[in-house]
């Protein structure tokens, strides 16, 4: 706005940063998110879910698989933790793969 040729005020519009639509997806993530067993991680309405006194669903669970990367890291913090050191919850672990 000009008054006397002078700029004296101004106004920004812009779009908002999250539409209606981001704000849906926003919130059932986090619905989704706080439905998750802590343990597993699968939705507790499906691992919970009851009729007539029996489970609903059941489950397997197969054999393990074998993280190489998390396995380097856990033996790098054992022996790690054989020097002495203080404080190791607070220790950083980048893993990094061999070229």
């Amino acid at each position: 706005m000009y008054e006397d040729g002078q700029l004296v005020r101004t106004v920004t519009t812009w779009e908002p940063r999250w539409l209606e639509e981001d704000v849906g997806w926003a919130k059932a993530y986090l619905r989704w998110k706080a439905g998750q067993c802590p343990g597993c991680g699968l939705q507790l309405s499906e691992t919970t879910a009851m009729e007539d006194g029996t489970p609903v669903h059941r489950y397997r669970v197969p054999d393990p698989f074998r993280c190489y990367a998390c396995d380097a890291r856990i033996k790098a913090q054992d022996e790690h933790s054989k020097k002495g050191s203080v404080r190791e919850q607070a220790l950083l672990w980048q893993i990094e793969q061999d070229a």
